[in-house]
């Protein structure tokens, strides 16, 4: 720990007094942001600014020092990152998706269209017809948006964790954060990637840019090499690479920051125009490298932004390492006429005047390429059902299935023996996920909060109430476990609330609890272990139980020890909770304590179990959303499972939580729609078929 605090400070000290990092540039902070400044890009005469809390921001810089804010809108909750391209502006907000706004008229821009991505939108470039979304574990998403009021889902490539994209002709490159590494993909179908070869950075991969032959990639937490007490904090750097040969990338340089970790803030951005790459590196903040020779970059000057204060700092295992107040972390630029553009994470807009060096670069040509998607397959033993939007998760009533279809809002379909026929269909509802307990039908319908509604007859909904979230935050994940009052929501952040809806025009929450990390998936048991507890395997932060007696919620056990990720999740077993984790599982008590190296893990030889875990009768089903994985296991004996080979299987579209209908899996399948497993033969020592 001392070691890490001494390096910390003695970069600090270099940062401040010049040191190798040339002359200290002064800035100026522009008024008119009135929330944190995430993202900056200029459209002519125009600089757009995208807010923190989904504010978009259009600034007058015909006079480039001069900023004048022209207007203010809201677009999304939040917002990371922005590209323009012909007039409209595509921006990303996590857990809130994409927004394209019509930015023609300056005066009055105009919201065309809201996509929901696939996961948590971080990365975003553009070209006229295509949006390039970096959806973290999920890769690179492309989107059709030659109709911006009408986006379109057209393919996904998997990757480690996209957080940052960028086109540069027939290329799209993704910074892949956890990974430390650049990928690169052909784009000649933008609706099929094809990866072409990749680059491997010396720390954790985010923001990138590319001019001609040269790939520039900013990095920052921790180095991959050295020895291990000098990795925390030492991977702030830039790195050039030669990519002539994309399939053998050679690296020229790396320029290194301050050694510097703050967990709470991972924003690196590097922009380069002319012989000059300009870069943010967070609380480090803002640095110009001359780099006409790639091999041998020198930096030339620097700036922090304006001291704010932090409650916490971090160590490089995510302990507190002590209170301080910092420099606002710069989250990204943009390169003007003589200016240089900064976004302060928390203080808003600045500028730092570069005459001579800063010039902005014009946009690079991209060839219009057609996009051909590829079929979505039809999978024998399956009927299939198709939707406008992802169909994210489903609830089944009797032969009854609803589905959570993003944009498309909310579809009931009936399930047959050999298809599956619409019933209703309820567009104006946004749903990105639902429960269902008795005939009450719970929505997590983004912005609108919870949408509760009774259950008819034909699967018909009546509006019954709308509860709206805690702190206005969007309604994306919704538990209902039966024999209880309560129903558990999260926005994909990390929180969850507890709320009581006994009566749910004045429903009231009861309990809330949050960790370090992200809701990546369906990590909470939908039903309780042992009559009583719910079990939550928070995403790499540990898990906690829940005590759900009493009509009331409360926090019964929390370890604060890495147990599982996104690749896991749990489900009730009656009086065990079965919790999928380190590639088996765990069969656990209600309420059980200890570190789960001391737990006794179920594994299947040959086999890695991944995915979140349903239980119907005797049979156990895994889905992993991420690769389309649908794992089935007999579980007649959970001590000594057994793989259903013949009824597993992969499926497109990245699919949600499994459900069942007679002992048949109902399967939310993201832009595939839903499949309906159908009656096959019954095969000796098969369960789950009748």
């Amino acid at each position: 720990m001392k070691h890490i605090l001494a390096s910390l400070l003695l970069g600090t000290a270099l940062l401040l007094s010049g040191g190798s990092y040339g002359k200290i540039l002064p800035l100026k902070q522009i008024p008119g942001v009135d929330e944190g400044a995430m993202a900056a890009a200029l459209d002519g005469d125009t600089l757009w600014i995208a807010g923190s809390r989904g504010s978009l921001f259009a600034f007058d810089v015909s006079i480039p020092n001069r900023p004048k804010r022209i207007t203010k809108i809201r677009v999304l909750k939040n917002g990371r990152q922005m590209a323009i391209c012909n007039g409209v502006a595509a921006i990303v907000g996590r857990q809130s998706g994409m927004a394209l706004v019509d930015i023609r008229n300056p005066e009055k821009p105009k919201i065309l269209s809201h996509y929901q991505s696939i996961e948590l939108a971080t990365g975003i470039d553009l070209t006229e017809h295509f949006a390039y979304i970096g959806n973290r574990i999920y890769g690179v998403e492309t989107v059709d948006v030659s109709d911006p009021t009408r986006p379109r889902f057209l393919g996904n490539l998997l990757t480690e964790e996209a957080q940052s994209v960028k086109v540069a002709g027939k290329r799209v490159f993704a910074g892949d954060w956890s990974a430390g590494e650049i990928r690169i993909a052909d784009a000649s179908n933008p609706a099929a990637l094809k990866l072409v070869g990749s680059l491997r950075l010396d720390g954790f991969g985010d923001g990138l840019d590319v001019q001609g032959n040269l790939l520039f990639a900013s990095t920052g937490h921790h180095r991959k090499s050295g020895p291990r007490n000098l990795r925390p904090g030492n991977g702030h750097a830039v790195e050039i690479w030669d990519i002539r040969h994309p399939e053998r990338p050679e690296r020229l340089s790396i320029f290194r920051f301050p050694r510097f970790y703050n967990l709470g803030n991972d924003y690196w951005t590097v922009r380069v125009s002319g012989k000059y790459a300009f870069c943010a590196d967070t609380h480090n903040g803002f640095f110009v490298l001359d780099v006409s020779d790639p091999k041998r970059p020198v930096c030339i000057g620097h700036a922090k932004l304006r001291e704010i204060v932090e409650k916490k700092r971090y160590d490089a295992q995510g302990g507190i390492l002590y209170n301080s107040s910092l420099p606002d972390a710069v989250s990204s630029l943009a390169v003007g006429r003589g200016v240089v553009y900064l976004c302060g994470h928390k203080t808003g807009l600045y500028l730092a005047e570069l005459p001579g060096i800063a010039a902005p670069r014009k946009a690079d040509p991209s060839p219009e390429r057609k996009a051909v998607p590829a079929p979505i397959p039809e999978l024998r033993g399956f009927a299939g059902y198709r939707t406008e939007g992802m169909v994210r998760e489903a609830a089944v009533r009797g032969d009854v299935a609803f589905l959570a279809a993003s944009e498309d809002g909310i579809h009931s379909v009936r399930l047959g023996e050999k298809e599956i026929r619409r019933l209703q269909h309820y567009p104006e509802n946004f749903a990105f996920d639902l429960k269902i307990r008795g005939n009450t039908l719970y929505a997590a319908e983004n912005e609108k909060g919870i949408g509760v509604y009774k259950i008819r007859e034909n699967g018909v909904l009546e509006p019954e109430a709308r509860i709206a979230m805690p702190w206005g935050l969007d309604c994306q994940r919704i538990w209902a476990p039966e024999k209880t009052d309560i129903v558990i929501v999260s926005d994909h952040g990390g929180w969850i609330f507890f709320l009581d809806v006994r009566d749910p025009k004045r429903a009231r929450e009861v309990f809330r609890h949050n960790q370090v990390g992200i809701v990546y998936s369906d990590l909470l048991t939908h039903q309780l272990v042992g009559g009583r507890y719910l079990f939550f395997n928070w995403h790499n932060s540990g898990y906690a139980w829940y005590d759900m007696a009493g009509g009331t919620a409360a926090l019964a056990n929390w370890k604060r020890t890495r147990f599982a990720t996104h690749r896991g999740g749990a489900a009730s077993l009656g009086n065990f909770c079965l919790a999928v984790a380190d590639g088996g599982y765990y069969l656990l008590r209600p309420n059980q304590d200890g570190m789960p190296s001391d737990w006794k893990r179920i594994r299947i030889a040959g086999k890695t179990l991944v995915g979140v875990p349903s239980v119907d009768g005797n049979t156990a089903v895994l889905s992993y959303r991420r690769t389309g994985e649908i794992t089935v296991l007999d579980i007649r004996d959970p001590l000594r499972p057994v793989w259903d080979r013949k009824r597993s299987l992969t499926v497109p579209g990245m699919p949600g939580t499994v459900c069942f209908f007679r002992n048949r899996m109902v399967i939310p399948a993201g832009y595939a729609g839903v499949y309906l497993e159908l009656e096959q033969e019954k095969t000796p020592g098969r369960s789950g078929t009748k």
